[in-house]
């Protein structure tokens, strides 16, 4: 059975579908990402097969700096900037992907398309070739009422699709997510397909490892420092970490990304580290916090391996929303602005190290997480799915809500 995955070019969300695609080839499917020309290397050197659609980008910094017409959509959501990025998908990234999709859907003939949650074009591709589609869920679902409407539905006419002012098709099939049901937000409506699996974080689509100095580290905590992979280009922040964590009584690891030089944060204090990329899979097994910036895959890893967090929301419209979340469920304590203070940082790194709360709460959700089933349950409700063009609603194998 064949399984095509769209994604936006950016190594976050690439990272939050992979273990859904490992698992659906080791199954002896073939998976094949549907996603820009030039983050196609990336995707290769994970072993997948590359069709090249959509904006032509590398994921090396924020989409939307290079996106023709961002400008315009950002002034027109000046005063609500999650909603100028949602268009910015809906608008500026899905009529792209959708109509590269078109010749890509009637050659390969895949039986299912998988999206991220942000990737509109595989959904309306998917839908003008009556194939079934499924949603990989983030920290934050986004329902069809809560979607750029009159963007998509406009989007949905030009490939010919009839209308549908609900949107009720965006989802309707199946949405699988990799976070415990309390993470529930109380506000937000709860899909009638949504499926929760225990799903192992992925990072290692490079070939980096654990540096050497790893070993000389101190018999002391240890305290990672992220900005992920997209928002890393800030260098006040990464001043203010280096600030707070200096002649700390723990050891601080600052990664700064696969396309920055850490010699740029200049001479550190004795406790602090700083390398480009090191896959959290790896390395998190040797801390006991991590600092960041709310992104969805660093939190699936810190309650995967049952971390307290202290959080620092930065650009993206969902960073907030989980930092709070995060907070509301007493694993995490935030620290907003940018850049952040120095000593409100350092007394939140003081706090998740000696309360027993956060750490507590983490590992609660750690243990909500290995409980769920089991990521080849997503696999058998995959295979469901392509074997039927009917939709998959919810009840059945691997259900976890």
């Amino acid at each position: 059975m064949r399984f095509l995955f769209t994604s936006v070019p950016m190594t976050g969300h690439f990272h939050a579908m992979a273990p859904y695609a490992r698992a659906l080839r080791d199954r002896g499917h073939d998976v094949a990402f549907a996603t820009g020309a030039r983050f196609g290397e990336f995707v290769r050197r994970t072993g997948f097969e590359h069709f090249a659609c959509g904006f032509d980008f590398d994921g090396s910094s924020d989409i939307f700096a290079v996106l023709p017409g961002w400008d315009a959509i950002r002034e027109r959501f000046a005063s609500a900037p999650p909603l100028a990025q949602l268009h910015g998908f809906v608008e500026g990234l899905a009529p792209r992907m959708a109509a590269d999709l078109a010749p890509v859907m009637n050659a390969w003939k895949p039986a299912v398309v998988v999206r991220d949650l942000l990737e509109y074009g595989g959904y309306v591709a998917a839908e003008r070739a009556q194939v079934p589609h499924a949603t990989v869920n983030w920290g934050i679902y986004i329902a069809p009422q809560q979607v750029a409407r009159d963007a998509m539905r406009a989007l949905r006419a030009h490939h010919g699709l009839v209308d549908d002012p609900a949107l009720s098709s965006l989802d309707r099939f199946l949405l699988l997510s990799a976070l415990p049901s309390s993470w529930l937000y109380p506000e937000c409506p709860v899909s009638e397909v949504l499926h929760r699996f225990s799903v192992p974080p992925f990072d290692t689509s490079g070939d980096e490892r654990l540096p050497t100095w790893m070993s000389e580290l101190a018999d002391r905590p240890t305290v990672y420092a992220t900005l992920g992979t997209t928002f890393n280009q800030a260098p006040a922040t990464f001043r203010a970490l280096i600030q707070a964590f200096g002649g700390e009584e723990f050891e601080a690891i600052i990664t700064v990304g696969r396309n920055l030089d850490p010699g740029q944060l200049g001479v550190l204090p004795g406790n602090v580290r700083a390398a480009r990329y090191i896959p959290q899979t790896l390395l998190l097994p040797r801390c006991q916090a991590i600092v960041f910036h709310a992104g969805f895959n660093s939190i699936h890893s810190a309650l995967w391996h049952g971390l307290p967090m202290v959080l620092m929301p930065m650009g993206a419209g969902d960073q907030l929303l989980n930092a709070r979340r995060c907070a509301a469920l007493g694993a995490a304590i935030v620290v907003e602005g940018q850049p952040p203070a120095p000593q409100a940082l350092r007394a939140a790194v003081r706090a998740v190290l000696r309360e027993p709360g956060p750490r507590a709460r983490a590992q609660a959700l750690r243990q909500e997480l290995n409980a769920l089933p089991q990521l080849s349950a997503a696999v058998d409700l995959l295979e469901r799915l392509g074997r039927s063009r009917e939709p998959q609603c919810g009840g059945g194998a691997g259900t976890g809500r």
